[in-house]
């Protein structure tokens, strides 16, 4: 027997060796040279530089694909995922992750090629048209009570979103507009349906149906189906299948989600959400309402340490002080101003005094007393000189007395006339008048202002004028 050869040593080779060989294997194959693979888009990503890498994938396998962002832009379409397409290009390594991969330079689309191709086209008129507007979309109402929901009750989609919004919110009532949702018919159906959800007494409407191929969601981008979202009188949510793609009612309508199960939680809150939400904002409210009073009672505190009127002895005081204060300023002044009249009367009065009648009559009088007594003595004199010639001259004597008489009383005479003719009493009896203001007598008619009150006092009585301005009686100034 011959021995068996012992294992073979192995050949040890680092990885960038080992990837480069299989590099240049692929490379060498006439097979992997333009060749077009038939499959469905999946993860497709576009890089920042123009670059697009995505897969192919069928029931069975997946080929990673990639295509330089010169040769994509050239693509009839915009690559999306689900699109069935046949890629052409060459099979190469990516050395850095050691797998294969198709070099994507053509692309053609298969099955829904021509459909997408529609699809792209009603896109961009619909959006031109403003359809698709951010500004025209409306707000869903944050508790709605009634939705109009347009389906089927077949489709499996509008069976998911009626159990889970039955679950979580029992208080919304659905209406069913129903209506196809594939085949040639369904987009006139769905129209009609929308028109009869508009006219119908509802907070919202949802359109939705199950996930499906491309070509069993294309009625939802028939242009007729679009432009009735687009003028639904009420708030529209779109939901159409189980995917990221969008059909292009859901462009037009006010929301979109992915899934009719997202559409039932966008519309319904729980119980266990709208019972945890009140009691959050119960708590909110009773603790903000706390914090308010603690806030008021603590300004009001403050308040009132800070006030006078916590102590009414510190509020009143400070009054009694300042009343205190004003009844002696008061006090004062007044007195001032009283001295002040009472000086201003007494120097008036002195001036009215070296002017008053009966001081001049009184000193008149003295002068009269005097020289009464004055001539008395001389009278008596006289007499006596008289009464020693009386007897030596008795025939001449009464002659004698009678001249000394008649002299003396003609003097008498011109001293009585001479003081009636300076009694002030006597100078208003023959018509003149003392003219005062305010007590001082006037003696220039310059002194006195128009409008003025004045005293006139003549024989009998005083008479109260006020200067009248020049010109006005024809006078100029009254004197």
């Amino acid at each position: 027997m011959t021995a068996e050869p012992g294992p073979r040593t192995p050949r040890v080779v680092t990885v960038a060796r080992l990837a480069d060989y299989l590099r240049r294997k692929l490379d060498a194959d006439a097979n992997l040279k333009n060749v077009g693979v038939r499959g469905e888009v999946t993860g497709v990503f576009r890089q920042a530089n123009g670059n697009v890498n995505f897969a192919l994938k069928d029931r069975d396998a997946l080929i990673n694909c990639f295509a330089f962002g010169k040769y994509a832009e050239r693509f009839p379409a915009r690559l999306e995922n689900g699109l069935a397409i046949i890629a052409t290009g060459d099979v190469a390594t990516y050395p850095q992750r050691s797998t294969y991969q198709l070099v994507v330079r053509t692309v053609e689309f298969e099955g829904v090629g021509n459909l997408h191709a529609i699809f792209e086209e009603r896109k961009r008129t619909l959006a031109a048209e403003g359809l698709f507007r951010a500004e025209r979309k409306r707000p869903l109402p944050r508790y709605p009570f009634r939705v109009a929901l347009v389906s089927s009750r077949s489709a499996n989609g509008a069976q998911d979103f009626v159990k889970l919004l039955s679950d979580r919110a029992p208080h919304v009532a659905i209406a069913w507009f129903e209506t196809l949702v594939q085949g040639p018919n369904a987009a006139g159906e769905i129209v009609r349906a929308l028109a009869r959800a508009s006219r119908a007494d509802v907070d919202c409407i949802v359109l939705t149906r199950g996930g499906g191929s491309f070509e069993d969601l294309f009625c939802f981008s028939d242009e007729r189906v679009v432009r009735a979202v687009a003028e639904a009188k009420h708030p529209l949510l779109s939901a159409i299948g189980h995917t990221a793609d969008q059909q292009l009612c859901d462009f037009a309508a006010d929301v979109h989600v992915e899934t009719p199960s997202a559409a039932a939680k966008a519309l319904g809150s729980s119980r266990e959400e709208l019972h945890g939400g009140i009691d959050d904002r119960v708590a909110r409210m009773r603790r903000a309402l706390e914090l308010r009073l603690e806030r008021y009672a603590g300004r009001l505190s403050n308040a009132l340490v800070r006030s006078r009127l916590a102590d009414e002895r510190l509020f009143l005081a400070p009054l009694a002080q300042r009343t205190g204060d004003l009844d002696a300023a008061l006090a004062n002044a007044a007195g001032v101003a009283l001295r002040r009249r009472e000086v201003r009367v007494r120097d008036l009065e002195r001036k009215l005094g070296a002017f008053d009648p009966r001081t001049r009559l009184g000193e008149r009088a003295v002068r009269l007393q005097r020289a009464a007594h004055a001539l008395d003595a001389a009278t008596a004199a006289s007499l006596a000189r008289a009464s020693v010639r009386i007897t030596a001259a008795n025939a001449g004597l009464e002659p004698a007395a009678r001249g000394i008489g008649a002299g003396l009383g003609q003097r008498l005479a011109l001293a009585a006339a001479h003081l009636d003719g300076n009694d002030p009493e006597a100078i208003l009896q023959r018509g003149y008048a003392i003219v005062t203001r305010g007590g001082a007598i006037v003696r220039d008619s310059a002194a006195l202002a128009p409008g003025e009150a004045i005293e006139a006092r003549v024989a009998r009585g005083t008479i109260f004028a006020r200067v009248e301005p020049e010109g006005r009686h024809g006078n100029e100034r009254i004197g």
